[in-house]
């Protein structure tokens, strides 16, 4: 009787505690398709990223091309700036003169 219980046990302990084949696979389709969908995903966002970096990549060189260009124009009319300084100052200093030797020469009209 012990050895036909036993039996029996054992046999229904195996008989429910085997997984089958298409249990194993109704439990996994739903992952794989999850996983499926997810790497679809990454895979999108990998090639956005990459398109993303290329474009950052051309800004940052017209952006440095820009700021080369905006130096060289500020630098050339820094250069204008002063030259015109000094050409106004020769001026300013010309037109001095001139008023001191015409003030010369009124005097001399006068005491004549």
């Amino acid at each position: 009787m012990k050895l036909s219980l036993l039996a029996i046990s054992a046999v229904a302990l195996m008989l429910s505690g085997c997984v089958t084949k298409g249990y194993v696979s109704r439990q996994l389709d739903p992952i794989s398709c999850r996983v499926d969908v997810l790497e679809t995903k990454s895979a999108s966002l990998d090639q956005q990223v990459n398109a993303l970096e290329s474009r950052l990549a051309t800004l940052e060189s017209t952006v440095s091309q820009a700021q080369l260009a905006n130096k060289a124009m500020l630098d050339d009319a820094t250069a204008r700036a002063a030259d015109s300084a000094q050409r106004a100052e020769a001026a300013a200093a010309a037109a001095t003169q001139a008023a001191d030797k015409t003030e010369k020469m009124f005097e001399l009209g006068q005491k004549k």
